[in-house]
């Protein structure tokens, strides 16, 4: 053996030796639900479910002193899921309700209207277009 002492073996008692344990993380009572509301704010109609469990994780967060990342960016991607939903809907309802009252207004069969054909039945419609 060399006399340098970093070319040493490790004694037994430096071999059996541990860091100290980290400190334990503090409670953070809206995490879950944080997360919860992140993951639901993805999918259609349950991100309203999603953004008011965002908003309560956040909130219980911030009751508790601590940053609740997960809860914003669910609030903020269910907030933009509702709203690209409602001017969805705000876009497509009216034309239902349109080819529907034309439909109700022609009668059954198969009708050309503009550049528009519409083939109405008793019990649904369809309307194609040609340019």
């Amino acid at each position: 053996m060399s006399d340098n002492p970093y070319l040493s073996p490790p004694s037994p008692a430096e071999r059996l030796s541990f860091p100290p344990p980290a400190p334990p993380r503090p409670l953070d009572p809206g995490r879950g639900l944080g997360i919860a509301g992140f993951v639901l704010s993805f999918f259609f109609l349950l991100n309203i479910v999603g953004l008011v469990l965002s908003i309560v994780g956040l909130v219980q967060s911030r009751r508790a002193g601590n940053r609740n990342g997960l809860a914003v960016a669910g609030i903020i991607i269910a907030a933009v899921g509702i709203a690209v939903t409602g001017l969805i809907v705000a876009l497509v309802v009216p034309a239902f309700v349109d080819a529907a009252q034309t439909c109700a207004r022609l009668g059954d069969g198969v009708h050309v209207v503009g550049n528009a054909t519409y083939t109405c039945t008793p019990t649904s419609f369809y309307v194609s277009t040609h340019f």
